[in-house]
């Protein structure tokens, strides 16, 4: 299935959206229905618990169907709502508590930040290893890896400088290497 058919690269036409937009319920659902699934793969990616997901989502769907009347373009409404599903995301993370972080971190040299995720690749319980980053962590690497944001857009996002959040991302990836060092069993061999 090409980009443009699924995920947040499909297209709703245009009344649909203001069917959306003037609240009637149908076309809600049209929406909800497509997007519902890009959604979710978001923000449990994002929030590594699946209930907490859940809400993030019917937040994010009941803001987009209160903000529709903004879309200008029909077009770009898929990439709109993957922004305000990540901003929902960061929203909720932002009023939370901050963890501290007394991890001591091994220097990743900087030409090696990519391919230090190469491994990643090759886990059986990338949830086992993933729950070992802090909310911060997690966030950054989501949106680097998964999402495909680069350091600068992450630290827009996050409203933090970019040497921030490339050091969080280092000190994340070194925290995972590190519990990989310590637990062969998760390696697929």
């Amino acid at each position: 299935m090409s980009k443009e058919n699924s995920g947040f690269g499909q297209v709703t036409d245009e009344m649909t959206l203001a069917a959306a937009a003037s609240g009637q319920l149908r076309a809600q659902k049209i929406i909800f229905e497509r997007y519902k699934n890009a959604v979710l793969r978001t923000l449990i990616g994002l929030c590594h618990d699946r209930d907490l997901a859940r809400d993030l989502a019917q937040d994010a769907f009941l803001q987009a169907f209160s903000k529709l009347h903004q879309v200008r373009n029909y077009r770009a409404f898929g990439g709109w709502l993957k922004q305000l599903t990540i901003r929902t995301a960061l929203s909720y993370f932002r009023a939370q508590p901050p963890v501290s972080d007394t991890f001591q971190e091994d220097a990743i040299e900087s030409e090696q930040w990519s391919t230090q995720a190469d491994w990643l690749i090759q886990l059986r319980d990338i949830e086992t290893l993933i729950a070992q980053l802090n909310n911060q962590e997690r966030l950054t690497v989501w949106l680097y890896l998964g999402e495909g944001y680069n350091h600068e857009e992450i630290a827009e996002l996050l409203d933090e400088q970019a040497a921030t959040v490339r050091k969080r991302y280092q000190r994340a990836l070194a925290k995972l290497h590190d519990f990989l060092t310590n637990n062969e069993v998760l390696h697929d061999h």
